[in-house]
């Protein structure tokens, strides 16, 4: 994975800021499922621009949230089920992920806002990984993602925060969306990133990231 470094600082307080560092995920994968996995619908890296995205209407969001640590993540549509583990900035400031031997584990960026909270919370997780017995990190399947379907994040308040999609953007490391991942929101919005594209098999490097963007429609209590 190419190295994009990542804003410092809660996201929450950076409304006013007028550029963000460049920023992005280091090190999702190492390794490749032998089926590799699911692309978003657009996605077709080398035929298509580098960027792509297939995209929702948004709906009417409801108050933010207090914060509270995000502790899972559920997108039942394309079976992600996986328990989050915070995350920080890794060597070089780039935005840190799991161990690869916990990579069913997705990472949530603590220097920025809680998801639920106002804000753009944000998410990584592997999308493969060789320590795993069938390969599959816990973001395999996140290319099969569409506007319209909902994300739920469990917090460690008892709080769900049902997220629906809005976006599906498969995007080049060499022109990875950051202003538009990071950029600051006035409403509770999520990121969810992981690896996709064309793999490299001499880097051992995906070429591409797949991203979702969400914002918040509903919460409830568990």
């Amino acid at each position: 994975m190419s190295n994009h470094s990542a804003p410092r600082g809660n996201l929450v307080l950076l409304l006013s800021a007028v550029a963000l560092a460049a920023a992005g995920i280091a090190q999702l994968t190492h390794t490749r499922a032998p089926s590799g996995p699911p692309q978003p619908a657009t996605a077709v890296i080398g035929t298509l621009p580098p960027l792509s995205a297939t995209t929702a209407p948004r709906t009417t969001a409801p108050s933010g949230l207090p914060y509270a640590l995000p502790t899972h993540i559920d997108i039942p549509a394309v079976n992600v089920h996986a328990e989050i583990m915070t995350v920080d900035l890794g060597p070089g400031n780039t935005l840190g992920t799991p161990p690869l031997d916990n990579a069913k584990v997705a990472g949530w960026y603590d220097r920025g806002p809680a998801p639920g909270q106002d804000g753009a919370a944000i998410i990584d997780a592997h999308v493969d990984s060789a320590l795993m017995k069938d390969y599959r990190g816990a973001f395999f399947t996140l290319g099969e993602a569409k506007p319209g379907m909902q994300v739920e994040v469990t917090r460690a308040d008892h709080t769900v925060a049902v997220f629906t999609i809005d976006e599906v953007q498969a995007a080049l490391k060499t022109d990875f969306p950051t202003a538009k991942v990071y950029a600051p929101t006035p409403d509770p919005t999520l990121r969810l990133i992981t690896c996709g594209g064309a793999y490299d098999s001499k880097t051992h490097e995906y070429l591409g990231n797949t991203i979702v963007y969400a914002h918040l429609t509903d919460t409830h209590v568990n």
